[in-house]
């Protein structure tokens, strides 16, 4: 069936800032987990076709993924003797500017970081090059491949136990932030969405092979409405869908291509620690305290984050699940797990504190009322503890330890309730001493990556 015109609530959080124009152009099937076909146009994306070679040298056989600013290509390069595969990442034409933060990951090249043994953790680009097209000129930029996000091997693993290979992943995670902290630079985005799982097994096969190895294409024919005598140069006639890599069937094909190495990815918000940013993009759910009440931004801010996707990573779930991306929500979950804010936090910066706690609040007392957000319009409902919460929100951990050991009572994912949520009394004691030393209200306190990467919980 041929839709008519996508909502607000179908466009990405970065296509939803984009001036919508109609272009005529439609999708005849789903539009989930496709780019917008209204993008097609001046200053939008370049319109690539499978089998197309981009500047002479990479054949795009299949799409690796796709934002609201980019899509990327599982691309041949036929310079290569034996088999070489590359991600192609081509920015919106719009986005293709010199001092565009896609680009502010050459400093690191740039400082020699590219060459450095420690960098076999970051994925940093091996090429840059122009594409010119209908709708512009567009910044191409050639990766490595990489899979899906390491926090979902677990469902392809297929381990009763994936606790030793999910710390080793952690262990790289922590070694990519260690590394881009010792050359001064803070990743700016730091989380389970951009710590993903290297590709192997993909080198020396044929385009042939390895089309059959990561599935065929998955195609959405794009349509016009009203129909017209010529088809725009600024579309392609088809969407691509992403590779889904936990279809991959391994076995079959004898080759193991999703690894468990750890790659951290993605440095569009990545920034010198000695120019600091005004704003941090990152999802509410990782962002520090001191960001959320003073826009403070640091080093320390990438560490927060880190803890974040560490727990994340582990218990397959995150640590502070945020309704409705609320920084409030974000900080009364914070007091629940962590403890009371320092001054002047408390009583002063954080001024709808008292809907969430009482003055006379004691350590870790619980009795104040707490207004829950309904979703879909809903009216808000004081209750008088968390405990009183229907079920569609259950109680939240009241420290770490509870945080590590807490089954949600609406997760329902057969992956993360036997898998990721799995943890020893003996780990869950080691853990939940590490991330106290990460979670400091303090910046200065928090815990340094290299030091993380000494804490026995890695050596279970």
């Amino acid at each position: 069936m041929t839709r008519t015109e996508p909502t607000l609530s179908e466009l990405s959080p970065v296509e939803s800032f984009r001036e919508f124009r109609d272009n005529g152009l439609r999708l005849d099937g789903p539009s989930l987990g496709l780019e917008n076909v209204h993008d097609y146009e001046p200053g939008g994306h370049h319109p690539v076709e499978l089998g197309q070679v981009l500047n002479g040298r990479y054949k795009v056989i299949n799409k690796l993924g796709n934002g609201g600013s980019s899509n990327v290509w599982l691309c041949y390069d036929m310079q290569q003797a034996t088999g070489q595969y590359f991600a192609v990442k081509i920015l919106m034409a719009d986005n293709s500017i010199e001092d565009c933060p896609e680009l502010r990951v050459y400093r690191l090249l740039d400082r020699g970081l590219a060459k450095s043994e420690a960098a076999a953790n970051l994925c940093l680009p091996v090429a840059r090059f122009d594409v010119k097209g209908p709708n512009g000129r567009h910044f191409a930029i050639v990766y490595p491949v990489l899979g899906p996000q390491v926090s979902s091997l677990r469902c392809m693993l297929g381990k009763d136990d994936p606790g030793r290979e999910l710390r080793q992943v952690c262990f790289q995670a922590v070694q990519a932030m260690a590394t881009l902290h010792s050359y001064g630079i803070c990743h700016g985005d730091f989380r389970p969405a951009n710590v993903l799982a290297r590709v192997a097994g993909l080198t020396g096969l044929t385009e042939d092979q390895a089309v059959q190895a990561v599935g065929s294409p998955r195609t959405t024919k794009v349509v016009q409405y009203p129909q017209a005598h010529s088809w725009p140069s600024t579309a392609p006639r088809d969407l691509i869908r992403s590779i889904d890599w936990g279809s991959i069937d391994a076995g079959d094909a004898g080759i193991a291509f999703v690894s468990t190495e750890a790659c951290v990815a993605h440095f569009g918000e990545s920034y010198d620690v000695r120019d600091l940013p005004e704003d941090l993009t990152i999802p509410q759910e990782y962002r520090p305290p001191e960001y959320i009440l003073d826009k403070r931004l640091g080093i320390e801010s990438d560490i927060w984050a880190l803890g974040c996707t560490l727990f994340e990573i582990r218990m397959g779930r995150p640590l502070f699940d945020i309704p409705h991306d609320d920084p409030d929500e974000h900080l009364a979950r914070m007091v629940e797990i962590l403890g009371k804010f320092p001054e002047p936090w408390w009583s002063a910066t954080w001024e709808v504190r008292r809907r969430w706690f009482s003055d006379e609040m004691e350590g870790r007392s619980r009795s104040r009322p707490i207004s829950l957000r309904l979703p879909m319009g809903g009216v808000s409902k004081p209750f008088s503890s968390l405990n009183d919460m229907p079920l569609a929100r259950p109680p939240i951990p009241r420290s770490i330890q509870d945080a590590l050991t807490y089954t949600p009572a609406h997760d329902t994912d057969p992956c993360q309730i036997s898998g990721h949520r799995a943890i020893s009394i003996e780990e869950t004691a080691l853990f939940a001493d590490l991330l106290k030393k990460i979670f400091r209200y303090v910046p200065e306190q928090r815990i340094a990556p290299e030091d993380v990467l000494e804490h026995p919980w890695f050596r279970l």
